[in-house]
């Protein structure tokens, strides 16, 4: 059975046409473009998008450069939008080079100054009547190389381009703490508007898990326990990128298996490729009864759960007990034992609302997989 119906929509080099929860920041964004797109008009875009890892930096200003392209081409303005990547063109002289060359510009690899291929790109765009939207992603990365004057140097670009509004810079920065180091001359040009992306919570990466998910797999494949597993562990950093790459893992090792359905147990398998942190000696410092706590929980959750109630645990806990001839422990020193167990980073526990039927706790295992850690422990006990 196939899995995947097109797994290519989980890649980090897609951009869907919504993103979902960046709705307000995506409008904002765009409205700053809006004058932009009338022949004649005098505007010139300069923003900053602020945000940590796997918040939507990249994936908002790719798609609000598609989308003024497209009005821009309907409004008979020749517009381009070249995203430049500075982890991996890490000087000015390569910035440039790679939006010459998204221009169509031919230039030797060498011998060119930055001054000279400034000036190679300004007259083309003077020449074709092109306006350019450059975003400048990871811009930490060039300031780290060449300091604030290649920020200085882009950013007065639009001063020799005899085309009203014919470059405008989109900057994109994992931390904020860059602009603080740029010079006033440099900071002022640079900044106009700046727009923070905070980090998703678990209902949005939930969302956009879905959103994906019914893009990429075949319908009704990934198990919804799956899907919350991926969006709670993934919660503490609120990483959509971390998320949508385990659940690609997750189907990868569903797939590998031939398995029918993508489990929570290929979710803690992808969790563990990226983080391995399941270690025979962590377990050997664990007691006689964390470990039988520990059992219970991975004895439990290793058949397609993503997670099991106290007192579910509690009720195989004393099972297993019985099972090695051991005697349990009260359920106040058994629910001591699993809150140490979370101190440590073995287990997960949260507390849900279920509405007058009041609250209850639920624990998971997030990143071992639970037969592993089975496996793991009866040998250890």
């Amino acid at each position: 059975m196939r899995l995947f119906r097109d797994e290519s929509k989980l890649s980090p080099e897609y951009v869907p046409s919504r993103l979902l929860h960046r709705e307000k920041e995506m409008q904002l964004l765009l409205s700053f473009f809006k004058a932009s797109h009338e022949p004649g008009a005098a505007y010139t875009v300069r923003c900053v998008i602020v945000g940590s890892v796997g918040t939507g930096k990249t994936s908002l200003a790719k798609l609000c450069g598609r989308l003024v392209e497209e009005e821009a081409l309907r409004r008979g303005v020749k517009t381009k939008y070249i995203h430049v990547n500075c982890r991996i063109d890490r000087t000015l002289y390569l910035v440039l080079y790679r939006v010459a060359s998204e221009l169509g510009i031919e230039l030797p690899r060498r011998g060119y100054s930055d001054e000279e291929i400034t000036q190679v790109i300004v007259k083309h765009l003077n020449k074709t009547g092109t306006r350019v939207i450059i975003g400048l992603d990871e811009a930490e990365v060039l300031h780290s190389e060449e300091g604030g004057e290649a920020f200085y140097i882009l950013s007065r670009m639009a001063e020799e381009i005899n085309i009203p509004g014919g470059f405008s810079l989109v900057t994109i920065l994992r931390e904020p703490e860059v602009l603080d180091k740029l010079d006033i001359p440099t900071k002022s040009t640079l900044l106009g508007s700046v727009i923070h992306l905070k980090e998703y919570n678990y209902k949005q990466l939930l969302d956009i898990l879905l959103y994906r998910g019914e893009a990429a797999f075949h319908e009704g494949v990934v198990m919804d326990e799956a899907m919350e597993l991926i969006a709670d562990v993934s919660s503490e950093r609120g990483d959509a990128r971390y998320a949508i790459d385990l659940l690609w893992r997750a189907g990868k090792f569903a797939e590998a298996e031939e398995a029918e359905h993508v489990t929570p147990e290929h979710v803690r398998k992808a969790i563990a490729s990226i983080f391995p942190t399941i270690r025979r000696e962590n377990l050997e410092y664990l007691s006689r009864d964390e470990k039988l706590v520990l059992l219970s929980c991975a004895h439990l959750l290793k058949d397609d759960r993503a997670y099991a109630t106290s007192s579910e645990l509690y009720t195989d806990y004393k099972l297993i007990c019985e099972e090695l001839n051991l005697p349990p422990k009260g359920y106040t020193r058994f629910w001591e034992i699993m809150h140490k167990l979370q101190d440590l980073g073995f287990i997960r526990i949260k507390v849900r609302s279920e509405g007058i039927r009041g609250r209850r706790s639920i624990v998971s295992i997030p990143d071992i997989p639970a037969a592993l850690l089975e496996e793991e422990l009866r040998k250890a006990l």
